[in-house]
């Protein structure tokens, strides 16, 4: 009786431990696979969630050339166009770094946890700053990018008048942190697979006879459209679209959101704290051997009108917070019908922005 029970035991944790090793080497198969997109294909993962990108080690790896970051809030990720920018400098690894709903506190909160769980080496050798008044007003107050940095990352945060702090998590909290991350993976596994799918849907259409197969089937087009689909589905953008919103469904997103505090911020009672959180910004950079170009990133008409500070103290609290760093204000540059809501671009107004930004900064560079 004991021997038999002892042999369903040992049959039933062999079955087990047989399911774990498979299961195992499917999910170590799936971090390959996004691994190999992420670094050979610049996907961008966790498009919805673009936080968790920061807690990926093939983000920042060496690239064999200087890395430039675009930073800072979601305007940058939707406002400059990636592909222009790879094109326009070939010489440097472009890496979209912006940030939904970050600040300048989370783009310290980013580059800190790049310094510590990465290296120096892994820092950027450039950095092009976007700002604009949310970002700086450091609004709304609750943020994702603290939490997701807490919760899944071997780091713990502080934020205060000192600026940015990162403390390392003991070694059971680290682990409980990845084993919490585990969960977050679907979402980047499938990302690879549309990535993937996508390149090779591109090899077959450009491979002449893969075209004439397809097109003598009657379903290049179609073949074409799918492509393109998967394509856009692992690009940084989520405004793709070819027409924004008007102004009355923009009255009804904006009102009586968080955006109220934005509209009501008081650039001269809290200017020395913005700049303050700007010049610790700048003594990173700096200390850290980085190059910096500070854009400021347009707006639709409809916020510069409801805004209750004077823009001068606005742009005031930029300069005194940046210092020497070169600045462009580009916050009237695109037309209100070049934007889908009050300060993302649609693709046509992208464009424009992404050329007027890469002839400023190439100029800078030289």
């Amino acid at each position: 009786m004991s021997t038999r029970v002892s042999r369903k035991l040992r049959l039933s944790v062999a079955a087990l431990s047989t399911i774990g090793a498979i299961v195992a080497l499917i999910f170590t198969g799936f971090v390959w696979l996004a691994i190999s997109a992420e670094r050979n294909l610049y996907m961008f993962p966790f498009k919805q969630e673009d936080w968790y990108r920061f807690l990926l080690p093939s983000q920042f790896v060496a690239q064999g050339k200087p890395v430039i970051m675009l930073t800072g809030p979601s305007t940058m990720r939707e406002n400059l166009r990636w592909g222009q920018m790879q094109e326009a400098f070939p010489n440097y690894h472009i890496y979209q770094g912006g940030i939904s709903l970050g600040t300048i506190e989370d783009v310290m909160i980013a580059l800190k946890l790049i310094e510590f769980a990465y290296g120096e080496d892994a820092l950027p050798d450039y950095v092009i700053l976007g700002l604009g008044p949310r970002f700086v007003a450091n609004l709304p107050p609750e943020r994702p990018m603290k939490t997701i940095v807490d919760t899944y990352s071997a780091w713990s945060i502080t934020t205060g008048p000192n600026g940015v702090v990162l403390q390392k998590k003991s070694a059971f909290g680290a682990v409980l942190a990845k084993m919490r991350f585990i969960g977050k993976q679907p979402e980047r596994f499938r990302t690879a697979l549309r990535a993937w799918a996508g390149h090779f849907g591109r090899s077959v259409e450009e491979w002449p006879l893969g075209e004439t197969i397809l097109r003598k089937a009657g379903l290049l087009n179609f073949w074409k459209a799918r492509v393109q689909r998967q394509l856009r589905s692992v690009s940084p953008y989520k405004f793709a679209r070819t027409a924004g919103l008007s102004e009355a469904d923009l009255a009804v997103y904006m009102s009586g959101s968080w955006w109220e505090s934005v509209f009501d911020w008081d650039a001269r009672a809290n200017g020395d704290a913005a700049s303050e959180r700007l010049r610790q910004l700048m003594k990173f950079l700096s200390e850290h051997g980085i190059g910096v170009a500070v854009v400021n990133m347009p707006e639709r008409s409809y916020s510069r009108d409801r805004f209750a500070f004077e823009y001068d103290d606005y742009l005031g609290v930029i300069r005194d917070g940046v210092g020497g760093a070169p600045f462009l204000d580009l916050s009237t540059f695109t037309d209100d019908s070049e934007f889908f809501d009050a300060e993302h671009t649609l693709p046509k107004g992208s464009q424009r922005l992404t050329d007027r930004v890469i002839v400023w900064v190439q100029s800078l560079l030289k």
